[in-house]
């Protein structure tokens, strides 16, 4: 049998001594003080995890909690077998240790990788710079056409930059003209799929489905923020299309 490793507990680390990743998600005020709230009716049921020089792996909102409630000391667990000093390992560390965490938004995977993988950072910059036109769910779904294993694990790859921009820039377009409400999120993401998958990039059908998605809009049709016939429609004109090029 492999004997697994194990760390070292301190009941009172100081607080001072410990040093924050700087690759961990950003944290959030409302997640922290939850926190402050299990901690001042439970008490410490689990230490944050360290490295052996204070690099902290897993607890940072648990730390703020601390320092809200004026604590200076921590229970900690000390491993030894991740380098922190590698960003690159340090990252995959806490990546790992949060893939199950629903806490975790795709927005936090996508900038966390984003320092080490080009790729995650030319989206992650692109999704800040259209934050007002477009979800981080829909920036991931059009330009890494959206594999959730190969995504969190920071595998995934840009599938065509230049297609993407020019469906970002049409998408844009539209929901400043048109408002986020009618410029339905998750219809967003239908035709994203539909674009990929069924159009296969031709601009020219795309451009078609675009003009009809515009006449739809203008006139307020009850299909745009329909989650269920959006995109049998954008399929229904397609097929249109396709049959009067014949």
């Amino acid at each position: 049998m492999n004997k697994l490793k194990k760390g070292t507990y301190n009941p009172a680390y100081p607080i001072k001594d410990l040093k924050l990743a700087k690759i961990n998600r950003d944290i959030s005020t409302n997640h922290s003080e939850n926190f402050t709230s299990k901690l001042i009716e439970y008490g410490w049921l689990m230490p944050i995890v360290i490295s052996k020089n204070g690099d902290v792996i897993e607890g940072h909102h648990r730390i703020e909690s601390a320092k809200i409630l004026k604590q200076k000391t921590i229970p900690v667990y000390i491993i030894d077998w991740v380098n922190t000093k590698q960003e690159r390992e340090h990252l995959q560390c806490i990546i790992s240790l949060n893939n199950g965490n629903k806490v975790w938004s795709m927005a936090d995977y996508l900038k966390a990788f984003a320092t080490h993988n080009k790729d995650y950072n030319l989206v992650y910059k692109t999704y800040l710079e259209n934050t007002d036109n477009i979800t981080v769910g829909n920036i991931i779904h059009l330009f890494f056409t959206y594999n959730n294993k190969k995504f969190k694990i920071g595998t995934a790859k840009v599938e065509d930059k230049d297609f993407s921009y020019y469906i970002l820039n049409k998408l844009s377009n539209l929901t400043q003209t048109y408002g986020k409400e009618l410029v339905a999120a998750y219809c967003v993401r239908e035709f994203i799929k539909v674009s990929y998958a069924k159009a296969r990039k031709d601009l020219k059908k795309i451009e078609f489905l675009f003009m009809k998605w515009e006449k739809m809009l203008k006139i307020k049709h009850p299909t745009c923020t329909s989650i269920r016939d959006f995109k049998p429609t954008m399929e229904m004109y397609l097929n249109d299309y396709s049959l009067n090029k014949r």
